[in-house]
């Protein structure tokens, strides 16, 4: 029986591999990480019971572990069942600083009980000064909305309310994670941490009717995650709105004063595309405007439904990105890209054998994976195991034809061209993309001419 006792103490063994995971998932990983609002983290030792939307599998917890700039090491609790896969998992999974809970639908009767166990156990550690960490949906979700929080997430606060007699001081720290790409290496993830707040208001509903006291606390709480971040109730339409949201963002983010509204000032930094906070300001913002005009105008709604649709259908069919429409497409330009493409490809070629091997191999653990937000999870987290070995087998291997030192500096050239060459790729098929864009635009294309009017009536949303 593994014991979670003493989880919450810190670990120096943990704190190793936590430097190495932090430098490759804030540095290499991500190409940018924005924190909004840390100064409302309470400091190391406050208690807190940090609580956020859950989108992105295991990079959700990363994105959590790894904004703490004083390294302090959070007590998770998540979904139980990960837990029953084998003994060896389930030793990780404590190492890692993971408490399990059950949902009926996990395990037997034995296994929810076991949940009483563990929301004591969770409390004590708020008791004792812990940072704990939850996400109340219980799952994570497949886009950018909110699924009802569950009631594991408020008995664990009261309980450690109920623990000290009420008299903690422990604060509920709301969090919202914004990615501007959920599968892929490189993108731009965004942490908005909302001001903390206290529970004490449901004390007295908790004392006489405990179910009125968890549901009133959720509602306040979803609300404080919620309202930071994206939300699109439609779930019906949800392809539709993320496609707009693609189609509209660079429109949004040119238009004056579009986030007054929201209190901020909106410089021109602030509005940059390169900003991921304003990708997640713009997408809120069109939220609001697609919401408005279905309430106001169903039948413009429901255009708008239909040309997102076929816009979305179109670009897969012509093989284009949305972002090549603001670009200005001349053959020069390609051929100036062209050529430093190749300038650049010996050295991206380097890249590409010696970084092949473990690349395949994480490709093919996705190969067959039904959930696609586990993708960046497979991307990253088998990552750091295969290319750390996939170097160690290099080194051997050169040293065994050379000597040491010949093998060391080929070690810190292949690491050096890891990234370049990952860009290349990038590049590449920007390119041949941008190749493709320039050629419907010349020869006239009817599928591309009918594309672009759609991708104004969609834009069109925005006036």
């Amino acid at each position: 029986m593994i014991s979670f006792e003493n989880v919450n103490k810190f670990d120096p063994v943990y704190q190793f591999f936590n430097w190495f995971f932090r430098l490759e998932h804030n540095y290499i990983y991500y190409s940018k990480i924005q924190v909004i609002g840390y100064e409302h983290v309470p400091p190391k030792g406050y208690p807190i019971f940090a609580i956020s939307n859950h989108q992105n599998a295991v990079m959700d917890p990363l994105a959590l572990l790894y904004m703490y700039k004083d390294h302090r090491q959070p007590v998770y609790i998540a979904r139980g069942d990960v837990f029953k896969k084998n003994d060896f998992i389930a030793r990780l999974l404590r190492f890692l600083k993971i408490l399990p809970t059950f949902r009926s639908r996990d395990g037997g009767v034995q296994d929810v009980k076991s949940n009483l166990d563990t929301f004591d156990l969770a409390a004590r550690f708020l008791n004792e000064g812990a940072t704990l960490t939850m996400y109340p949906e219980a799952g994570h979700q497949a886009g950018k909305f909110f699924n009802t929080f569950k009631k594991g997430f408020p008995r664990v606060a009261f309980r450690a309310a109920e623990r000290s007699d009420y008299q903690l001081d422990f604060m509920i720290l709301p969090i919202y994670i914004y990615y501007t790409d959920y599968f892929n290496m490189q993108a731009k993830q965004v942490i908005v941490i909302g001001e903390p707040f206290h529970i004490d208001e449901f004390y007295d509903l908790y004392r006489h009717e405990p179910n009125k006291a968890f549901i009133a606390m959720n509602e306040k709480c979803r609300e404080a995650v919620r309202r930071m971040g994206v939300d699109v109730t439609d779930h019906e339409h949800y392809a539709q709105y993320d496609m707009i949201f693609t189609a509209c963002r660079s429109k949004v983010l040119a238009t004056p004063h579009a986030f007054d509204d929201m209190g901020v000032a909106g410089t021109p930094e602030e509005k940059s595309p390169r900003n991921p906070y304003a990708n997640l300001l713009s997408d809120k913002k069109l939220v609001d405007i697609i919401d408005g005009i279905k309430e106001n105008n169903p039948g413009r709604f429901a255009k708008l439904m239909e040309a997102a649709t076929e816009y979305r259908e179109g670009l897969q069919k012509l093989r284009l990105r949305d972002w090549e429409f603001d670009r200005k497409i001349s053959l020069p330009r390609l051929v100036c890209q062209f050529l430093v493409l190749c300038l650049t490809a010996p050295f991206a070629l380097f890249g590409m054998i010696c970084n092949i091997v473990p690349f395949k191999a994480v490709e093919l653990l996705k190969k067959d994976l039904k959930d696609s937000m586990f993708k960046s999870t497979l991307n990253f987290v088998p990552g750091i195991v295969f290319f750390p070995l996939w170097y160690i087998i290099m080194y051997v291997i050169v040293c065994i034809f050379t000597n040491w030192w010949f093998a060391l500096i080929f070690l810190v050239v292949a690491l050096a061209m890891f990234l370049p060459f990952f860009h290349w790729k990038k590049s590449f098929i920007k390119w041949a993309s941008m190749c493709r864009f320039h050629r419907y635009e010349t020869s006239h294309n009817s599928l591309f001419i009918r594309v672009k009017e759609l991708r104004s009536v969609l834009r069109s949303a925005v006036d």
